[in-house]
């Protein structure tokens, strides 16, 4: 399963496979959480970790551990201790040249964090992910527990890696997002097909004299999701909402939007009582219904 510990480079990749691997694992949360495992089995590692940038720090999102039970042990130390990317830090160069390597620690004492070497051993390598033109994280991997000398190799395979894991993780994201718009259009059709049917059947009476043009103007351009839902939250509370619909997590939304929990919180509370649910199932409910049902009945 997994590759020799000797002579790891790019040419002994199964780029392919990884990727389909990778891919294999559905949505952007799930890539997130097995992608160390999938890393650690292909290139021989024994522990991979993967952290994220947020806000200037580095802060742990999943680690994988093999031989050994301790990577939730792992992964809560560096949540709990996040790195500042300061300069001198050995990540900071490597943000910048974006290019993988291997980091010794007795070498590199001055740009080496406790808080990494203690969790990944004397030596380790670290590679640079990069989405969307700009560097989001960084993948750490070592092999401390199997006394596995690394080389320059091994920086290239992970370098590999993940340019794999930001392909399929940029990938990820994107369908979710298609998804999510897709649901979206079909309200719009549906609201726009029952108000056309609507105004074609409606007999004209003195009374449409009322109705004044500006009146009518915003009946044709706003619809029941702008006139309903708009009125009761704020645009960072629809957000939430909709990746609540799509039943994101609150440490998901969090991700998504780079705030933390504790304000993802505060947001799913507002949205309870300002759609007078008791939970997130109803609160689902009643967004389908003001954004759907309404558009059926016009």
């Amino acid at each position: 399963m997994g590759i020799a510990l000797s002579s790891i480079g790019p040419a002994d990749i199964d780029v392919a496979g990884l990727l389909q691997r990778l891919a294999a694992l559905g949505p952007p949360s799930e890539v997130r959480a097995q992608s160390p495992q999938l890393v650690g089995e292909a290139l021989g590692f024994d522990r991979v970790l993967l952290s994220s940038i947020r806000g200037g720090m580095l802060v742990g999102e999943a680690a994988s551990t093999f031989g050994r039970d301790d990577s939730g042990e792992v992964l809560a130390r560096l949540r709990a201790e996040p790195v500042a990317l300061e300069y001198p830090l050995v990540e900071v160069e490597i943000m910048r040249r974006r290019r993988a390597q291997v980091v010794r620690a007795e070498l590199d004492a001055s740009q080496v964090k406790p808080a990494i070497a203690d969790l990944l051993g004397g030596q380790y390598v670290s590679a640079p992910l990069v989405m969307d033109g700009a560097v989001t994280g960084f993948l750490h991997a070592d092999r401390h527990a199997s006394g596995g000398e690394l080389v320059e190799e091994d920086a290239s395979a992970l370098a590999a890696a993940a340019t794999c894991l930001a392909v399929v993780f940029e990938r990820a994201v994107l369908r979710r997002r298609l998804l999510l718009q897709r649901d979206a259009m079909r309200g719009i059709a549906t609201w726009a097909s029952a108000t056309t049917g609507e105004l074609g059947d409606r007999a004209v009476t003195l009374a449409d004299a009322s109705t004044s043009d500006d009146e009518a103007v915003a009946t044709r351009t706003v619809g029941p999701r702008d006139s309903a839902l708009r009125d009761l939250l704020t645009p960072r509370e629809l957000e939430v909402l909709r990746l609540m619909v799509s039943g994101e997590t609150n440490a998901g939304i969090a991700r998504e939007f780079v705030i933390s929990e504790g304000t993802v919180k505060f947001h799913v509370k507002n949205i309870l009582r300002k759609l007078q649910a008791a939970n997130r199932a109803e609160a689902t409910s009643r967004y389908l219904r003001l954004t759907l049902t309404k558009a059926d009945n016009g």
